[in-house]
């Protein structure tokens, strides 16, 4: 049989809401049979993580595909004050 763990959360948030929001939210997180803040904090979350996989995930047709790898494929063109700065001495030191 498995035991549940008490998980140790190190930070709260707080945030101010109408009373018909938070009795929308209670009522929500009802239906999933949870309590408010695991579904206010489950919601936020998957709201979070769809707003930054936009950021980070692009889809392209496959005229714009087949332009990107052309692109990637070209050769490298040098930069000469990039290579001077690269090839410095203490470029990263300190």
């Amino acid at each position: 049989m498995a035991t549940k763990t008490k998980t140790h959360k190190d930070d709260r948030i707080d945030l101010r809401a109408k009373t018909s929001q938070k009795d929308f939210l209670r009522y929500a997180a009802s239906l999933h049979k949870m309590k408010l803040s695991t579904f206010v904090l489950v919601s936020a979350l998957k709201v979070a993580e769809e707003t930054v996989n936009e950021k980070i995930h692009f889809s392209l047709s496959e005229k714009q595909w087949n332009s990107f790898c052309k692109e990637l494929d070209k050769p490298a063109r040098a930069i000469p004050k990039l290579k001077r700065l690269l090839s410095g001495s203490k470029v990263f030191d300190d």
